[in-house]
């Protein structure tokens, strides 16, 4: 028999990043150098040990920032619920925990502040900071319980902090999904409707620092009223007080102490929980089901932590309207101990760093030429008119059997593009190009760019009449190569790409124009084969990946198919691991 060892190397940045080193014992993996068959012993050992110690996946200590980015400003209208707080960096860190030594957290707090840049989007005046981390494009999470040990300061009135999540999709709130682990400093006319149950006592009296409550959010076409154009179907919208279960704590209110919250995540529901002096509590009477209306819960999601100040979710002021004043003390800290993941029934992934990179060419819309990978039309990404712009056109494709035709609606200007669904990672297309062929009047001047996932869009334009990037202009199909040097421009983040391909006219001509044969190429292919979690060695742990690849069937990956037959067997682990032992 041969043994595996699992050592875990806790409170440093290789145990944060679920790097968890493994020890073959006795010497005896040199054998298996002899003897290739013994390879399959593997399996046993890895999977009886994790089911041992609990299934962790990773857990992020907040000994640094490394996964985090600080978001500064106030949004779009005070970040769509007229909240008061402008988002600093200097306002989110990394302290000790008081009265926990040699224990550090993520420290965000509040304060009374104002300055020239301290504004909402229209240039008024605010009067608060506060501070908030994202780890989009660091790390995302599909499935498993997600657990946060937190402490809030007094909220009493205006505070309202929450640990949540996004999801990672291209598409906008609500369709891409949220999830709130936790969030305090309610209305009052919500703590009352529930307080009836989970520890409440019915007397409609308890504060925002006594109650504590979960929410998930979706896109639903029954959710769309005049009220709520955005279709947003809230989980936690319950006036008939039939599910939502927020906890509540008259005694020991729930500020300025730890408290830990939980979901408990697969493809079937998500389970909210609080856990108050080692008691376990239910947020709602049942896990909500995840359905296909709801299969925003199905995909990947980035996690949030922040403290605003008033909003519409409290019964403070907000940004245009009139509530009670901000009478919370500050400044006033929050802080995060730690933020675990661990599997659930069996379910559980966590991606460090932004997507994979792409292969030597993506195709976004053609039939016949030569691609290493594609984006589907609506299985993978769609193909977006903006506003109304344009409508169905009739010129045939210029090659296969499907094209993109369309005429203008006289709107003065058009715009169209194809959006992945979820961000496409391109940043090893830097000496790359952006290939279209398109049939337009030549009398006709358009730009064409690409949009990242932080809202940046970069545009090359072609001049009506003129010779630009190779494409001819005589109103019959031609051909365009634009480098990516050239269409990046300066904030384009290249990992992070939402549109791929967009055209924009903005001079009110009208026509009808052809698109096909849109395709990226020249890619850079620099993935070290068998390097699975991308941190440039070989080691145990892509082993360990490569055999999950192997027992979940997750896909072909060209990098873990290591001696290159086309297909993702044991023959793959062997070379591996004679790899790393030289």
């Amino acid at each position: 028999m041969y043994n595996l060892e699992i050592v875990k190397i806790s409170n440093d940045n290789l145990y944060k990043r679920n790097e968890i080193k493994f020890h073959f014992i006795n010497e005896e993996l040199q054998t298996l150098k002899k003897n290739k068959k013994l390879i399959l012993l593997l399996f046993l050992p890895i999977n009886f040990i994790f089911s041992q110690i609990g299934d962790l996946i990773w857990e992020e200590n907040f000994n640094d920032l490394d996964n985090w980015i600080k978001i500064t400003g106030n949004g779009s209208w005070g970040w769509g619920n007229g909240e008061l707080q402008y988002y600093k960096e200097e306002n989110v860190s990394i302290s000790p925990i008081p009265s926990e030594p040699n224990n550090n957290a993520l420290h965000i707090f509040a304060k009374n502040e104002t300055g020239q840049e301290i504004t909402d989007q229209w240039g008024n005046p605010l009067n608060y900071t506060s501070g908030k981390v994202i780890s989009k494009s660091n790390i995302s999470v599909q499935y498993g319980v997600i657990e946060s040990r937190v402490s809030i300061p007094d909220l009493d009135l205006g505070g309202w902090p929450a640990i949540w999540l996004l999801g990672t999709s291209n598409y906008a709130w609500p369709r891409n999904g949220e999830i709130d682990m936790m969030e305090m400093g309610s209305r009052q006319s919500f703590r009352d409707l529930h307080d009836e149950h989970n520890g409440g006592n019915g007397l409609n009296n308890s504060n925002v620092n006594q109650v504590v409550g979960a929410n998930a959010i979706f896109y639903s076409d029954d959710a769309v009223t005049p009220d709520n154009p955005s279709g947003a179907a809230s989980i936690s919208w319950d006036p008939d007080d039939d599910d939502c279960r927020p906890y509540y704590n008259y005694e020991n209110p729930l500020n300025d102490r730890f408290v830990i919250y939980r979901i408990y995540w697969d493809d079937e529901s998500i389970r909210f929980t609080v856990i108050d002096n080692e008691i376990e509590y239910d947020l709602y009477t049942e896990p909500m089901q995840i359905n296909d209306e709801s299969n925003e819960f199905l995909k990947p999601f980035y996690l949030i932590a922040n403290l605003a100040i008033g909003g519409l979710f409290t019964d403070a002021n907000y940004i245009g309207g009139n509530g009670l004043p901000i009478s919370m003390t500050m400044p006033a800290s929050m802080y995060v101990d730690y933020i675990k993941v661990f599997e659930w029934n069996n379910k559980g992934n966590v991606h460090l760093g932004p997507p994979n990179v792409e292969g030597e060419s993506l195709g976004l819309f053609t039939d016949n030429t030569s691609i290493y990978n594609s984006l589907v039309p609506e299985v993978d990404s769609h193909i977006y008119v903006w506003e109304g712009t344009l409508t169905d056109g009739s010129i045939p494709p210029f090659e296969g059997e499907n094209g993109i035709s369309w005429s203008t609606t006289g709107a003065g200007w058009f715009g169209a593009g194809i959006m992945s669904i979820q961000p496409v990672n391109m940043s090893n297309y830097e000496e790359g190009f952006l290939n279209f062929r398109i049939k337009i009047p030549s009398n006709v001047s358009f730009q064409v760019g690409i949009i990242d996932t932080w809202g940046n869009q970069s545009y090359v334009n072609f001049p009506s009449n003129q010779l630009t990037y190779g494409l001819s202009r005589n109103s019959e199909w031609g051909q365009a190569s634009i480098p990516i040097s050239d269409i990046r421009g300066e904030l384009i983040d290249l990992r992070m790409l939402s549109y791929q391909f967009v055209i924009l006219e903005t001079n009110g001509t009208n026509c009808e124009f052809a698109l096909d044969d849109i395709y990226w190429d020249g890619g850079t292919i620099e993935d070290l084969l068998g390097d699975l979690n991308q941190d440039n060695h070989i080691d145990i742990l892509d082993v360990i990946i490569l055999v999950g690849i192997i027992t979940e069937y997750n896909g072909y990956n060209s990098v873990a198919d290591f001696n290159s037959d086309g297909s993702i067997d044991v023959m793959d682990v062997v070379l591996m691991i004679e790899l790393i032992l030289g």
